[in-house]
Order: structure tokens, then sequence, then C-alpha cells
């Protein structure tokens, strides 16, 4: 179990590493804009330093990947329901997959999207959700997961094209809140879970949907 907690407490570096990723590759190009240029143009052919992104992003995304399993597997050990458990571990581990693909295929690399495997971030926390319903002492973090989950929901519609907000002129800010949606919950998921983990296994009966 300890390891497991441990897993889940890794949740917490992976918003630090994006954004500080971000920032710090950012810093080595002096012309970029963080207003009208995607955040993956910091690992592209035109950043003078594109290691510094790309490097970063897979680091961050191993994490994680691993931190997915404790996610998932300390969900359900606190009483979460199994079945929902697992499928926020699993799609938070997919997330973390295509940001490992995203940094070893920087764009315009057509596999720099990760076959698409990122949108399993969009329902990671719904699921979590499902899983620790009804929980006691996880009331707040169901609000807060189900809150980051309509927040994704409403930054990718538009990121998308809808109501045609997103611009070359602003497509930066739109990325850069679309990420505050998808990243700040994973850290206070993990944190959440791994202060509030027993030691025994769920009582029979939660280990469905």
């Amino acid at each position: 179990m300890r390891h497991e907690i441990r897993l889940a407490t890794l949740a917490i570096a992976v918003p630090v590493l994006y954004f500080g990723t971000m920032l710090v590759a950012a810093a080595t190009w002096p012309a970029y804009s963080h207003v009208t240029q995607y955040v993956s143009e910091l690992g592209g052919p035109d950043a003078p330093h594109p290691a510094v992104f790309n490097v970063g992003i897979i680091v961050m995304g191993a994490v994680c990947i691993a931190a997915s399993f404790g996610v998932g597997r300390t969900a359900w050990r606190i009483g979460g329901r199994r079945g929902w458990s697992t499928l926020a571990g699993v799609s938070l581990g997919l997330f973390g997959a295509a940001m490992v693909m995203g940094g070893v295929f920087p764009m315009p690399n057509p596999l720099h999207g990760g076959f698409g495997l990122a949108l399993a971030q969009v329902v990671a926390p719904l699921f979590l959700s499902l899983a620790l319903r009804g929980e006691d002492g996880m009331k707040t973090l169901n609000r807060f997961l189900v809150f980051s989950f309509l927040f994704m929901i409403a930054t990718m519609t538009v990121m998308m094209g809808v109501g045609q907000l997103v611009r070359r002129s602003n497509v930066g800010l739109w990325q850069r809140l679309n990420a505050l949606a998808m990243f700040p919950w994973v850290a206070v998921a993990g944190f959440a879970l791994a202060r509030r983990a027993p030691r025994a296994r769920p009582a029979p009966g939660r280990g469905t949907l």
C-alpha cells in the first residue's frame, strides 16, 4: 500500500513539471509569445532550444503514467468503486503516454498528437468522481473533480472551434486556460488521496462500477 500512496503523491509533480517546463523553455526563446503561440511550438523546429521543452514533457508524461497507477489503486483502497477507480487511472495513464509521445515526436511530426490519447484526460476526473461518490471526507474533492471535468469540456469545446473565439492572435491564451483545466486537478487529487489513504482494502460491495 505504501508504494501506491507514494505513486499517488507523484501526481503533485505533474502540473509543476508541465508549467515549469513551459516557462523555462519560453525563457530560452525571447521572441516567443504566450498569447499567440501554441505551447508545443517551444519544442518545434523554430525554437532555439527545443530539447528543453521536449525532454521536460517526456519526463512529465512518465511521471504522470507512474502517478496514474497510484491514483487508481489508492482511490479503490480508500473505498472507491473499483471499476471507476481503474478507469480513472487508465485515463490518466493514457494522457501521460500522449505527453511522452508529444516530446518524442515534436511538432510538426504527425505522431506529436499521440493518436488523440490526450483526450482521455477530459474524462479522468469524471471517472474519479464516480469512483469516490458517497465517500466520507471526499465531498470537496468530488465537487472539484466535477468542476474540472466541466471546465475541460468548456475549454476543449472552444479550442475545437465552437463560437469561433480562438484566433491566431489569442490561441496561446486559450490553450493555457485549457491547461489550467487539465493539470491542477491531478495534483489536488493525488494529494487528497494520499492523505486519506488507509492501509485496509475497501469494504465488500465497493468493487464494481
